[in-house]
């Protein structure tokens, strides 16, 4: 497998995970923000054939965005004197897996990528992922299979729910 970045002018390869939202995004959206420098699209290559996309952004975990116990939680968990106001984290935008190969482990191996990739080397220095997952019990197992905790009870009615990972847990 092999991991190709998909700047806003590189042409989108034939892709589809069966999520019309998800594959809009990939289409389309990717490209806008791409040319904002809102998110950054990579694809998941096997054999010349994309079998997985995800974007992914800069974002953080604000002490005044969630529930005080749940960021002190989050904090004691960070030595006293590197606390922040907020948390440093990488956003997982969206993720997709073809639609041929869904529930074969590719997500887990895509999850598991983004959580040594910004572990190894800590190239932005975040702390946690973060993604506002789809609110399906489905989506929701998926991520807390692969160790990630929801952010706030609050939202539990919404689209999507905020879910966390510490990436301090990954690092070797």
């Amino acid at each position: 497998m092999e991991l190709k970045r998909l700047d806003p002018d590189d042409q989108r390869p034939e892709f589809s995970c069966g999520d019309c939202d998800l594959d809009e995004f990939y289409q389309i959206d990717s490209i806008e923000g791409g040319r904002q420098l809102l998110s950054v699209t990579y694809a998941v290559i096997d054999k010349e054939k994309i079998i997985a996309f995800f974007s992914v952004s800069n974002d953080s975990i604000k002490k005044e965005d969630v529930p005080r116990s749940v960021f002190e939680h989050i904090a004691k968990l960070i030595p006293r004197e590197k606390r922040y106001s907020s948390m440093p984290a990488a956003k997982i935008g969206r993720l997709g897996i073809t639609k041929d190969l869904k529930r074969n482990g590719y997500g887990t191996i895509v999850l598991d990528f983004l959580k040594a990739w910004f572990t190894i080397g800590n190239k932005t220095g975040c702390r946690f992922l973060v993604v506002d997952a789809y609110n399906t019990e489905e989506i929701k197992k998926f991520y807390i299979k692969n160790g990630f905790s929801f952010l706030t009870s609050t939202d539990k009615e919404d689209k999507t729910r905020i879910m966390y990972f510490d990436l301090i847990k990954f690092r070797p």
